[in-house]
């Protein structure tokens, strides 16, 4: 999903690099294409985000790239990559940012799921991996902080104080939602890939 987004922003003035790249994750799906979401029954379903961001990866404008997922009952069924509309100034900044792009729509999905007859009674567990952020997002007070950021990225305030949201602090080596913004080494990519429960049909790998 991230690379995919990360080479769509080279669309209107390709070079061989991005041929060479976009060849690499064709080659990849290619390889992969036995592998499958793994979904099993489950009494539990409560539905769950991760939320991330790289900060300034893009040094052309040093704008960063957000990623989020949620998981219903036993796997994931909803993500998400996209660069950032604005440039940050702290990585507090960035990943405040990020969660307010996933309370967005970790909102809408209560509304849909509502609607399947899936209501959720408690607030949705949003996972981030910055205690700053987390701070800046349940403490208003925090004006000085925040005054520069567009009002529309404060809803996450609204869904916390109305019990829709609940953040978490969750540790950057079991953040779901890194294999959406940044290019990571195999053995990390490997897990959290089997973390969010992809796997081969061909093998016995355990997800």
């Amino acid at each position: 999903m991230f690379s995919a987004s990360l080479l769509s922003r080279f669309m209107q003035n390709p070079t061989q690099t991005h041929f060479a790249a976009a060849k690499r994750v064709l080659r990849y799906i290619r390889g992969t294409v036995e592998c499958r979401l793994k979904f099993t029954r489950k009494d539990c379903h409560d539905l769950i985000g991760y939320s991330d961001n790289d900060w300034a990866e893009d040094t052309d404008d040093s704008k960063s790239t957000r990623g989020y997922c949620f998981s219903f009952g036993s796997g994931i069924f909803s993500w998400n990559s996209k660069k950032q509309e604005v440039v940050a100034q702290s990585s507090a900044e960035v990943e405040y940012i990020a969660a307010a792009a996933a309370t967005n729509h970790a909102i809408w999905l209560r509304k849909v799921l509502q609607d399947l007859g899936f209501e959720q009674v408690k607030g949705t567990i949003l996972f981030i991996d910055n205690k700053s952020a987390i701070s800046i997002a349940q403490n208003p007070v925090q004006y000085g902080r925040t005054k520069h950021i567009k009002v529309k990225y404060h809803a996450i305030r609204d869904a916390i104080k109305y019990e829709k949201i609940e953040v978490k602090h969750c540790g950057t080596d079991i953040q779901l939602a890194d294999i959406f913004t940044k290019s990571l080494g195999k053995d990390k990519f490997m897990f959290l890939r089997s973390e969010l429960r992809i796997c081969s049909l061909n093998t016995k790998e355990v997800c």
